[in-house]
């Protein structure tokens, strides 16, 4: 059979179909070329691209640390001094006396007495002001109109003198009114009506808490120079980048790039908007930027740093050239190698493919002259092993093929027609009626429907149901052998009474009890079968009161297989039926005790159609 499968192959291999298919092929010389262009080529560009790309991650993961840790620095600074503003707006606004004497001096109509008020006031401010050099002014807005003016004497450059209904109808000061009691610091986009040639101004106002009765005064109106500011602003100057710092409304309260109106500025302030801290990338006309940002703790004011894209990979483009320089000197230094690699490695493989060719042909004796790389050479010897064993199966399978002619002589030898013994058993029990021996027509009945269903030739297969049915006509014909000596209970779930099992798979266990396990027994023997379903598997348990067996004796019981019984089939039989037709993961499991009994635990896969005939 083998010899007639190598020519067969041959042949179709020789055809003009494997002539054409052949064509199509491409010499291996000619694949490891493109192989080694494609592999090298491909690599040094992606490692080169992986390697800039990874450099650059790293150099803005540094320069966002960097950033982040100078955002931080400057956030605490800059909240410093902002809290220093509001402490000191807010105990100013919170003087009792101080509004007091505000008050009195609105409604004095003596020039004396608003004199003295307005000494007495700034004398108050100024305590309050002796370390606060930036505070400009501070202005309180009565009720009715009119205002009350402190003015700073070392700033001469700001005017300070507000018109207050003007500054009545701002939208700042209806923002301090409906947040009263409370300092709210504006920016330079809010601060338009003050006149002043410094840029780094900002204005706190607050609306005092106390009795209308007692106070007139609804507003005090601070102006701020903020040296924070500035500092900040020349700080910048010196570096690459810029700063633009926001409010919690998003107002701007500083903004130090060159052009405030630049597209690139608005979408760097919308893109900061959303997250309270992180980086992006934005690209306008105007350039290519890096945007890192953070939100201040104690306030919602925001700090925004730009730096130019190009000043940040300069360095990156430098490093780029250099491995592309040293990636193509790599690339014509290993080009020269694989030339000679390719030769070494075609050689072996070209008399491997000779030496097929003869095994195609049917000649096994293969004669290789092992060479080349360690994975050729470890080809070659496979090959050579395969070839061996190619042949230790043929021998093997010759034997197989006269073993199973053998076996299948012998079973013809002794095979006894079913339908002979059937008639004959059927001709003793019309004997037995004739002759009125019930006990005989009994057993003879029982054993013609136990054979009929043994002799059954539908298949190796049969229903959990049948095979109980065919497992009681065993057990009356042994009833009527032993006397009412043992009894069998049954348990079967209705779940598995459907599922399929082999045919006499349980019999010779039960007749293994029945024999041997009631032998010499004096009290009444019991049979308890029992059948579940668990985990798609199928459990079928058999136990008896017998006399149990020792270690020794279940070791020789799952070795024996010729053993005189009903079918010839011992337990070692039944094991072995089960391992070869459900596969190493089924079984059966002795449980035994000398003077208690035995306990037998088959299990065996949900089956819930014949697979000898599965449903089309």
């Amino acid at each position: 059979m083998t010899v007639e499968f190598c020519q067969t192959t041959g042949a179709l291999l020789n055809g003009g179909a494997y002539m054409r298919m052949f064509k199509k092929r491409w010499p291996i010389t000619s694949i490891l070329y493109v192989m080694f262009f494609c592999v090298i080529v491909m690599p040094i560009a992606l490692v080169t691209f992986l390697s800039l790309r990874a450099y650059t991650d790293i150099l803005l993961t540094n320069i966002t640390s960097r950033t982040m840790q100078t955002l931080e620095q400057v956030s605490y600074s800059i909240d410093q001094e902002q809290s220093r503003y509001i402490r000191t707006s807010a105990a100013i606004a919170t003087d009792k006396d101080l509004i007091s004497l505000a008050t009195s001096y609105h409604r004095s109509n003596e020039s004396n007495e608003q004199f003295s008020y307005s000494s007495q006031i700034e004398n108050q401010i100024k305590s309050y002001l002796h370390d606060m050099p930036d505070f400009v002014s501070a202005m309180f807005v009565y009720r009715d109109g009119g205002a009350y003016f402190f003015e700073g004497t070392h700033f001469h450059n700001i005017n300070t003198r507000i018109n207050v209904n003007y500054l009545k109808s701002t939208s700042l000061y209806k923002k301090a009114l409906q947040n009263q009691g409370r300092v709210m610091l504006f920016g330079p986009d809010e601060n338009k009506l003050i006149e002043s040639g410094d840029k780094y101004i900002v204005s706190a106002a607050i609306a005092p808490q106390f009795e209308k009765s007692f106070n007139d005064v609804e507003m005090i109106y601070f102006v701020i120079q903020a040296k924070m500011f500035e500092n900040l602003a020349e700080s910048s100057s010196n570096q690459n980048g810029s700063f633009i710092i926001l409010d919690g409304n998003g107002n701007i309260m500083l903004d130090t790039s060159k052009d405030k109106n630049n597209a690139i500025e608005k979408k760097t302030i919308e893109g900061a908007s959303n997250k309270k801290s992180g980086h992006f990338e934005t690209n306008e006309q105007g350039g290519k930027m890096f945007v890192t940002f953070m939100t201040m703790e104690r306030t919602d004011w925001k700090i925004i740093y730009i730096t130019p894209y190009d000043q940040m990979t300069a360095q990156v483009k430098q490093i780029y050239t250099f491995i592309m320089n040293v990636s193509a000197s790599g690339l014509i230094l290993f080009l020269i190698v694989s030339f000679f690699l390719v030769r070494s490695i075609v050689g072996p493989i070209k008399s491997l493919i000779y030496q097929m060719n003869k095994m195609k042909s049917g000649s096994f004796q293969v004669d290789l002259d092992l060479q080349g790389p360690l994975e050729i050479y470890s080809l070659g010897k496979t090959f050579q092993n395969m070839a061996v064993r190619i042949q230790e199966l043929i021998i093997e399978r010759q034997e197989q093929e006269k073993l199973k002619n053998r076996a299948e002589i012998d079973a013809l030898q002794s095979q006894i027609n079913p339908h002979f013994l059937v008639n004959t058993l059927n001709a003793i029990k019309i004997m037995g009626m004739l002759s009125k021996a019930t006990n005989l027509v009994e057993m003879t009945d029982s054993l013609i429907k136990l054979l009929s269903s043994t002799f059954h030739r539908g298949g190796s297969y049969i229903q959990v149901s049948d095979e109980m049915q065919s497992l009681e006509k065993y057990i009356h014909i042994m009833k009527v052998r032993y006397g009412d000596r043992f009894k069998v209970e049954y348990d079967m779930d209705a779940s598995v009474t459907n599922t399929y099992i082999l045919k006499l798979l349980l019999q010779p266990i039960v007749e293994n009890a029945i024999i041997h396990g009631f032998y010499g027994k004096e009290s009444m023997g019991i049979v308890k079968i029992t059948g579940k379903q668990d985990n798609n598997q199928l459990i079928l348990t058999i136990t008896d009161n017998g006399k149990g067996m020792e270690q020794r004796k279940m070791g020789a019981l799952l070795q024996e297989k010729k053993v005189e019984s009903l079918c010839g089939i011992g337990i070692a039989n039944v094991k072995d039926r089960i391992r070869l037709n459900y596969g190493e993961a089924y079984g059966l499991i002795i449980t035994s005790e000398l003077g208690l009994g035995t306990e037998v635990v088959v299990t065996l896969p949900l089956l819930s159609s014949d697979p000898d005939h599965p449903p089309s």
